[in-house]
């Protein structure tokens, strides 16, 4: 298996938008560029230490003390390096330094690899939503990670 390349993350910009416009019209739930505009949103870019270039990117939506994901994901020349990892460990960190209490998201049934990554990072089911996705007829799984459980170890 390939070693994982070093991964930094930072806020995400506008002048992410352009790099990671395929990914976004990929995972196609929500517009990067749109959402930097909202106050409740958080987003994230994952790069090289060695180049500011996106390879991915976490957005999400602050609402008092938690934060919905809303998408996360990386570009398809960069799976399968740790990025997503990086993106989810860095979002887990930043709610919690800002006070949050929980992490919510929806993930397609079928989507194994998102599945296992989030629950190995602590997510559990609590909710499915049968035949969510208008196009696959795919359910939804909505997973919750409860931050003070999480930090507490």
């Amino acid at each position: 298996m390939e070693q994982a390349a070093r991964v930094l993350v930072r806020r995400m910009t506008l002048a992410d938008c352009d790099a990671l416009e395929p990914l976004a019209a990929e995972l196609g739930s929500v517009d990067p560029r749109q959402e930097l505009e909202r106050d409740l949103t958080r987003a994230w870019v994952a790069h090289e230490p060695t180049t500011p270039l996106p390879l991915g990117y976490a957005l999400g939506w602050w609402v008092v003390d938690e934060l919905q994901l809303l998408a996360i994901g990386t570009l398809p020349a960069a799976r399968r390096r740790g990025v997503g990892r990086a993106l989810l460990e860095h979002v887990i960190q930043a709610a919690a330094r800002a006070g949050g209490r929980r992490i919510s998201l929806e993930v397609a049934r079928n989507n194994s690899a998102a599945v296992q990554l989030y629950e190995s990072a602590g997510f559990r089911v609590f909710n499915v939503r049968r035949n969510y996705y208008a196009k696959t007829r795919q359910d939804a799984l909505e997973m919750e990670l409860e931050l003070a459980e999480a930090t507490s170890d």
